[in-house]
């Protein structure tokens, strides 16, 4: 009898983990507007969040890059389209698309560049995790779904402070 029940263990802990990968992951695929921003003013100055890449971080720059900045690293973009495959994201903020591999190996655009956007990605459950870097701004973004809403968690480190905000998206009809 002990040893059916140790077979039955070691059979249950050999199965499980491919059972929970094949019960498949969350589809964010979309357009999502923000529907609610948490807190609703960044605590460090009492302002609503604005655009990323704050001095330091580059997006007080008057030209490209500093655009890419400030729609990248935006603290509560407004609005974001998401398309997604087995094997990759792309999230689309503004005029920047970002891609992403959901092996956790960095995507870098344009390859060579030091000031490139990188870009990595991974599953942990049903929590999709994006990871972005460009120059000295870094984030990450935790993405989740509940009752057809998109949950998202923005760590943002740019321009010299940080900040992080619980975001709330509902489909664009």
């Amino acid at each position: 009898m002990a040893k059916r029940i140790s077979l039955l263990l070691l059979l249950l802990t050999l199965l499980l983990p491919a059972v929970m990968r094949a019960q498949g992951n969350a589809n964010f695929s979309g357009t999502w507007k923000l529907a609610q921003i948490d807190p609703p003013v960044d605590p460090r100055n009492g302002h609503p969040p604005g655009p990323g890449g704050g001095l330091g971080g580059g997006g007080d720059a008057d030209n490209a890059y500093g655009a890419s900045i400030r729609e990248i690293f935006a603290q509560a973009p407004q609005m974001m389209t998401i398309t997604q495959t087995a094997n990759q994201i792309t999230v689309q903020l503004g005029s920047e698309k970002e891609a992403y591999t959901m092996d956790d190996k960095p995507t870098v655009t344009p390859a060579g560049d030091p000031n490139a956007l990188k870009t990595w990605g991974h599953w942990d459950g049903t929590k999709l995790h994006l990871h972005f870097k460009k120059g000295m701004n870094w984030g990450r973004d935790i993405l989740s779904l509940s009752e057809g809403k998109l949950a998202v968690l923005r760590d943002i480190e740019s321009g010299g402070g940080s900040t992080t905000y619980a975001l709330t998206y509902s489909k664009a009809q």
